[in-house]
């Protein structure tokens, strides 16, 4: 019987590149959500100035008809109460993580018990969106490039493992392909993702389906040459 069930329940999880993608997201999002009856968790890396960034998410949501939503946030000293989380996220229709420190997020959310009830969720059909950071701690293995590590190496951390590739978010506009491509060199994959600020790439039941704003690049690596080739998606 279970196996039956898990065939219906359409698994969603939006990757946005940046916050000029909201717009496109949340106008598929929101409904996904369960529009007016929409409870929203909000999760975010907290600091002295975390509440000016909700509306930036939740002003979206409310133009859409979502009216509920909690903001979670570690407490001034860094603690998150994971259980209570926890106990938020099984009450939650949408599951929205926010950007910012990406090791910060990981630490935050990718360990349990909140890992597991993120995991859980998602497998019941609630959407997940993760923005930046927030699509980068969503997929299995997590890269940390040099500027956040703090060392002279890129680093591989577990993510969400909600689906299993890499990414670049922030593609356009500044530079990211090296980022990228040794990202690719740290996980030792030969494919990557660009994703640009105004773009999300969604998936449902972890296959890519369709990409939202403007625009997601691909880039393969050629193990015998050593070159790469970059590819506008579609």
């Amino acid at each position: 019987a279970m196996k039956g069930t898990r065939t219906m329940t359409r698994r969603t999880l939006f990757l946005l590149g940046g916050s000029d993608a909201f717009d496109a997201t949340f106008d598929e999002f929101v409904p996904l959500a369960g529009g007016n009856d929409a409870e929203i968790a909000l999760l975010m890396q907290g600091g002295s100035s975390w509440e000016k960034y909700v509306p930036g998410y939740t002003s979206g949501w409310m133009s859409r008809g979502a009216r509920r939503f909690c903001p979670v946030v570690p407490d001034e000293s860094g603690w998150l109460d994971g259980k209570r989380v926890a106990e938020i996220l099984y009450q939650s229709t949408g599951i929205m993580i926010g950007g910012g420190h990406t090791p910060t997020y990981q630490q935050l959310y990718a360990a349990e018990p909140v890992r597991s009830a993120i995991r859980a969720r998602y497998e019941a059909g609630v959407p997940i969106a993760g923005v930046s950071a927030g699509a980068l701690i969503a997929l299995r293995d997590c890269v940390l490039d040099i500027d956040e590590t703090g060392s002279e190496r890129t680093a591989v951390v577990p993510g969400l493992g909600l689906v299993d590739l890499v990414l670049q978010p922030h593609f356009t506009g500044n530079d990211r392909l090296p980022a990228l491509l040794q990202s690719l060199a740290a996980s030792g994959k030969d494919t990557g993702w660009g994703i640009g600020d105004s773009a999300c790439m969604v998936f449902e039941n972890e296959v890519l389906v369709r990409i939202l704003g403007e625009a997601v690049y691909r880039v393969t690596l050629e193990a015998t040459s050593g070159m790469h080739m970059i590819e506008k998606v579609p």
